[in-house]
């Protein structure tokens, strides 16, 4: 059979219906050597060098014959820049074809490939059909981890699947924090289904300590599909290698093949168990090892702790996800050691008394977060929901954000309904309430049921232990008056911490991640006139300045949108089209300020002054 040709090329058609973000276009198109038969469809997926899809269309023939040269636009939200993409062609919905392919970087210049038949690439056709379709792929590379290369990733899995009357159990080596993460959301979202259910995580080090029974590990290996063991460093007694070395026997049957152990853990103390456990170590040879390398510069990490479910004590790895975002976030370097010490305070008491030298303590950390608008008090109150949930203080982790028009109601026993439902939904987590001190500005007005509020929330506040952290944030002064306003609240908040303003360099900062993040670019002079402007502004901040809300709103309300009405409205080149969808002037620095003191001159009631109107 003759070659089926496939070319692609970076293009921008006008004529091309699509919505706003998709400014990104590949045009591809199928060559045949005659026109095929029996295609009701054909549909084009293009994934990333790392196997992230990137975009897809499809093309239904308009009568019963498919032409020789079939065309797609392939959409996407980002430049088509990468060295190489995969692409994948279905046939009635079925993977047929696939090529790899580097376009070229100029506009308008085609590059051709020869299309395969996907039954010659069994490491292709394994990943477009077993891993592709799953949720938890995304994970493998979104810039949060240091994993191997997803082909090398798709090798090994498809060695994996395929063998057989091997070892069934996998080994993960390198950077602690990678390992783990690679072993629970990777190989055990892979070997489970994502059955978060399906899935126990523990330590070697549990076990050998006794806060692990051999019971209870003996029943989750008769209930799970996927044990995650991490290997930490350990004292490797006698009767600490007799345990180990029963549980390595017992793995090591012929027979043995659910669950599957995933132990994960440095090189170091990987082969310290080794050479201390034969049976462990001769269950593990290259075709079920993963090797993560080492890195001294450890990426940002943010997970969604809903994620990942452990079991009994073990820590999770999204432990550590909280707390670096917190250290990545612009400014606030008091709030982050004073967190911090909270933090380490906390983890202290849950020792004590889990050693029983502390059984009279509360579990309570209710916090007040004081400070002006804008500077971060809704982001720490949701990292601390994770933070004090990796920690083992809360069962859940989520957080619930309210306020007063969400809490007060309009008749009697309407708010108390209202602030127990809330209360009820933030259990295992932290119930944040904003600009709390409202509740009490009714004064004594008798039809105003903002009190009933703290009424209803002194009951959670009293109890020892409420598995619930209750937040309550706004200006310093007014939130010291609600204080006041009930003798019972004040000594309910062990934990309060200070939010402070942003200075001029940290607001400039805020506004370039904000670009950064959307894909825009400042021309030198735009840059200049930007920081210039921030820098104005903080110097005449009042009490209600926005802080990074009001950096917000000068992007996304003056920036973006001045930025919009110059482009649309001026001539359009035939080349450089990214550069004029991506780049910032300076005259869209000065009309964006033009319309912020015009915002100004309106004289808004505070504390609504936020910069723009929508």
């Amino acid at each position: 059979m003759e070659n089926i040709i496939l070319r692609a090329m970076r293009t921008f058609d006008e004529s091309v219906c699509a919505p706003e973000y998709a400014r990104n276009q590949l045009a591809i198109e199928i060559i045949f050597p005659e026109p095929p038969v029996f295609i009701n469809e054909l549909a084009v997926r293009v994934y990333s060098e790392d196997y992230q899809l990137i975009g897809a269309d499809v093309y239904s023939p308009s009568s019963r014959k498919t032409p020789r040269k079939v065309r797609f636009i392939v959409l996407s939200d980002t430049f088509w820049d990468e060295n190489l993409y995969h692409i994948f062609v279905f046939q009635n919905g079925l993977p047929k074809w696939t090529v790899s392919l580097s376009p070229s970087p100029s506009y308008e210049v085609w590059k051709k490939e020869k299309l395969d038949e996907l039954e010659l690439h069994p490491d292709k056709k394994f990943f477009i059909e077993r891993l592709c379709p799953t949720d938890w792929w995304q994970n493998m590379y979104s810039e949060q981890f240091q994993f191997p290369s997803a082909e090398k990733v798709i090798g090994k899995l498809y060695s994996y699947s395929e063998a057989e009357g091997v070892c069934p159990h996998l080994l993960v080596t390198g950077n602690n924090l990678m390992t783990k993460a690679f072993s629970c959301f990777i190989l055990a979202a892979y070997l489970t289904g994502n059955d978060k259910s399906e899935r126990a995580v523990f330590s070697l080090g549990e076990l050998v300590s006794g806060n692990l029974q051999w019971s209870e590990l003996t029943e989750h290996i008769r209930q799970k599909q996927v044990i995650v063991m991490n290997v930490p460093q350990l004292e490797y007694s006698a009767s600490t290698v007799n345990l180990l070395s029963m549980l390595g026997d017992i793995l090591s049957k012929e027979d043995f093949s659910r669950p599957v152990f995933i132990f994960h853990g440095t090189e170091e103390h990987i082969n310290q168990l080794f050479q201390e456990c034969e049976t462990i170590a001769g269950m593990f040879a290259e075709y079920n090892t993963f090797r993560i390398s080492l890195s001294t510069e450890m990426p940002p990490i943010t997970l969604n702790d809903t994620e990942f479910q452990p079991a009994l004590r073990e820590t999770p790895f999204a432990e550590f996800s909280a707390e670096e975002e917190l250290q990545q976030m612009v400014g606030l370097k008091q709030l982050k050691e004073d967190i911090q010490e909270a933090r380490m305070m906390s983890l202290f008491l849950k020792e004590r008394r889990e050693l029983n030298l502390d059984l009279c303590g509360d579990s309570c950390y209710h916090m007040l977060f004081l400070g002006n608008p804008g500077t971060g008090k809704t982001t720490v109150a949701r990292l601390v929901g994770k933070m004090y949930h990796q920690m083992g203080l809360l069962s859940k982790g989520h957080t619930v954000e309210t306020c007063r028009t969400n809490l007060v109601g309009e008749y009697l026993g309407h708010t108390e309904k209202n602030t127990k439902e809330a209360i009820e939904e933030a259990r295992g987590g932290v119930l944040f309430i904003d600009e709390a001190y409202t509740l009490i500005e009714g004064g004594s007005d008798t039809k105003d049921y903002g009190k009933e509020v703290i009424n209803a929330l002194l009951t959670v506040l009293s109890e020892p232990n409420p598995d619930m952290i209750v937040i309550l944030a706004g200006y310093e002064d007014k939130m010291k008056k609600l204080l006041k306003s009930n003798p019972g609240l004040k000594d309910r908040f062990p934990l309060r911490f200070h939010f402070e303003d942003y200075t001029a360099d940290e607001l400039s900062e805020i506004a370039h991640r904000i670009l950064k993040s959307r894909n825009f670019v400042l021309t030198p002079e735009a840059n200049l006139r930007l920081n210039r402007l921030i820098e104005k502004e903080a110097r005449q901040r009042d009490e209600y300045f926005g802080n990074g809300r009001w950096v917000h709103n000068l992007i996304e309300h003056g920036l973006i949108k001045s930025m919009a009405r110059r482009v649309m409205s001026g001539p359009r080149p035939e080349t450089a089209q990214l550069q004029l969808f991506s780049t910032i002037e300076a005259c869209d620095v000065e009309e964006a300020e033009a319309k912020l003191l015009r915002t100004a001159d309106l004289k808004i009631t505070p504390p609504c002054r936020i910069g723009f109107r929508a």
